[in-house]
């Protein structure tokens, strides 16, 4: 019998990753308020010390790395998301859209919760709203890279 379903396997490693994903999302946002910025400092620097490399000599605001941050990690985490949904259907993954935004949303509020008792750390409504673009972002690429392995197994 056929199934559309992933392996066990990939099931597996695809919801462990996704947990840790969040996992680690929720872990940062833990960190008080000076901690967080030293990361962000050091994370700068080196961003900043890789693009000199090019010659490029502009500076980057630590405020708008950290919204980068924020972005980037929730577009792996709505990728991730939208990879355990495949797991269920292979074929029409796309059909569990509603719910795996709606679970990248309540990741994100809650993410932006846990900085409500963080010392020197707030939550931000804006910053729900990056995650959230992050995950709608990551999960429409990965629905575009399922669908296009799936045309390429096709043609093949």
């Amino acid at each position: 019998m056929k199934t559309n379903r992933a392996s066990k396997r990939f099931t597996i490693v695809i919801f462990s990753l996704t947990s840790a994903m969040i996992l680690f999302a929720w872990v940062h946002s833990c960190f008080p308020a000076d901690l967080s910025s030293r990361e962000s400092e050091g994370v700068l620097a080196l961003i900043t010390a890789f693009f000199k490399l090019f010659g490029v000599t502009r500076e980057m605001s630590e405020l708008l790395l950290r919204k980068l941050a924020h972005f980037t990690e929730f577009t792996a985490i709505g990728a991730l998301l939208l990879s355990c949904a495949y797991c269920f259907d292979r074929v029409r993954p796309h059909r569990f859209f509603v719910q795996v935004l709606s679970a990248g949303l309540f990741s994100a509020v809650i993410d932006e919760t846990i900085q409500l008792f963080s010392e020197g750390r707030a939550g931000m409504i804006a910053d729900v709203w990056i995650d959230f673009g992050g995950v709608v972002f990551g999960a429409a690429l990965a629905c575009l890279f399922y669908a296009v392995v799936r045309r390429v197994k096709h043609i093949s």
